[in-house]
């Protein structure tokens, strides 16, 4: 008996264990539920409210280094991802074949030179061409003027003719009158001076009008003179106006190009090519038959208009997104936003929208493959206010939370802990003995938790799924 005392003894110290773990496992956090049923802690403490959507991080000042005008060979690169000040070395090239380029810039400024005196003299000559204009313009109203005078006094002399002949074949006409009501002269008299007395009307009215139409021809001539003057005097002031403009112009562009001159004689002399800002270096691309595209490295020929590198300034950092357009309604610029980079998600870095597109855009399949063929965002872009350039770097995934609002102190759960029922919403709340359903008042949300304003307290722990569904199944 005593030998089978033992076994039964050690059978029962071993379920007493087991049954003390499973009551100690159930005041945990009700263990009952069983392992597919998930909890979380309520939580009590700042919440934010607003929602929230990923981006990537872009630089919003990046220089860009290129390759001389002639092909080189690239002597000494620096590392790619490397951090520098503005004025660090960044690439050292063989400038050999580089003298024919810088000679003929010089010929350039020589021949840039030339053409402003060009350009002076040959502006002068426009006003000279102009100014004889207005001379010969004014000579010929001139002309016009003495002939107007000369047609007028002829017609107003014609004027007074005709109507010196009016009045004379008037006052016989009167005369015959009175000498045919004496019987002095006969009736066929009288008539006869009557139709000169009409024929002179006639001729006085005729010239009369010629007069009012010469008057009216000489002022729309003298009037299309003047304005043809005021035109040449305008053509003649925008010409001068052009001497100083174009001579301007012409000096500006050889400025330029002395200015592109003496940046390739010091890239001659050196031989070096130096960050222009602050900030980290993310080296050009190249083609190799062998590795095909790849980083640039030392000793590898470039050419003309080849990014050899760009230097990101990482204190100026933006996280460009799209928001679809039921939110995007919701955003202003200089709205505030907090910031979460890959590396470090837990850290939070203040942000705020610096732009928002003024019209939404349909977005491409190939942007995201899984969005709706209709689907319409607009373009926003978040600017960091103080980032931290160990963590933030231009690629980098970056999610942005956007503020509407911050509550002080509230309890909250994870969205997926509360149920809708057909009582109301609902929460799951772990007990000793498994789970217990409880109604509950919900508040303000966001994309991952939603405020509870009555029926859970901090502290507890919620099922993140129906625990009642996971029971029936």
């Amino acid at each position: 008996m005593s030998r089978w005392l033992r076994p039964i003894l050690a059978i029962i110290a071993v379920g007493l264990a087991v049954w003390q773990v499973k009551l100690l496992m159930a005041a945990l956090g009700g263990a009952d539920a069983g392992p597919s049923v998930e909890t979380a802690t309520a939580k009590s403490g700042p919440f934010v409210v607003g929602f929230s959507r990923e981006g990537t991080l872009e630089s919003a000042n990046v220089a860009q280094i290129k390759a001389p005008r002639s092909g080189s060979t690239l002597a000494w690169l620096i590392e790619d991802g490397a951090m520098v000040k503005a004025g660090d070395l960044i690439a050292r090239v063989d400038v050999s074949e580089y003298r024919f380029e810088v000679d003929r810039q010089r010929l350039e400024y020589q021949s840039r030179i030339a053409r402003v005196e060009q350009e002076r003299r040959s502006r002068e000559s426009e006003v000279e061409s102009a100014q004889l204009n207005v001379e010969k313009l004014l000579r010929a109203m001139d002309v016009l003027s003495r002939s107007q005078f000369v047609e007028r006094q002829q017609a107003q002399a014609q004027v007074g003719y005709d109507q010196w002949n009016l009045n004379w074949a008037t006052g016989d006409y009167q005369k015959r009158s009175r000498l045919s009501q004496e019987g002095i002269v006969p009736q066929t008299d009288v008539v006869q001076a009557e139709r000169v007395v009409r024929r002179n009307e006639f001729g006085l009215d005729k010239s009369e009008k010629r007069l009012d139409s010469l008057d009216a021809q000489h002022s729309s001539k003298k009037a299309q003179m003047e304005a043809d003057v005021s035109a040449a005097q305008f053509e003649t002031e925008l010409a001068r106006r052009r001497i100083n403009e174009s001579v301007q112009a012409a000096m500006e562009r050889a400025a330029r190009v002395r200015e592109r001159l003496d940046d390739m004689e010091q890239e001659l002399a050196s031989g070096e090519l130096r960050a222009p800002q602050a900030g980290v270096v993310v080296l050009g691309q190249t083609w190799d038959a062998a590795a095909g595209r790849r980083t640039l490295r030392t000793g590898d020929r470039v050419w003309w208009g080849m990014d050899i590198a760009s230097i990101t300034d990482l204190s100026d950092l933006k996280v460009a997104l799209r928001v679809d357009e039921a939110s995007a309604g919701r955003l202003r610029r200089g709205q505030e936003a907090i910031v979460h980079v890959v590396g470090a998600p837990d850290r939070e870095f203040r942000g705020e929208i610096s732009s928002i597109s003024a019209v939404a855009r349909r977005l491409p399949p190939w942007e995201d493959p899984n969005a709706p063929a209709d689907q319409r965002v607009f373009d926003v872009q978040v600017k960091v206010l103080k980032p931290d350039e160990r963590l933030f770097r231009p690629g980098v995934k970056a999610k942005v939370q956007f503020v509407f609002e911050r509550l002080a102190k509230v309890v909250s759960v994870p969205v997926a802990a509360v149920f809708d029922k057909p009582e109301g919403q609902v929460v799951y709340v772990a007990t000793r003995d498994g789970f217990e359903e409880r109604r509950v008042k919900t508040g303000q949300r966001n994309d991952e938790a939603v405020v509870i304003l009555e029926g859970v307290k901090a502290g507890e722990r919620v099922a993140l799924s129906d625990p009642t569904r996971a029971e029936g199944g």
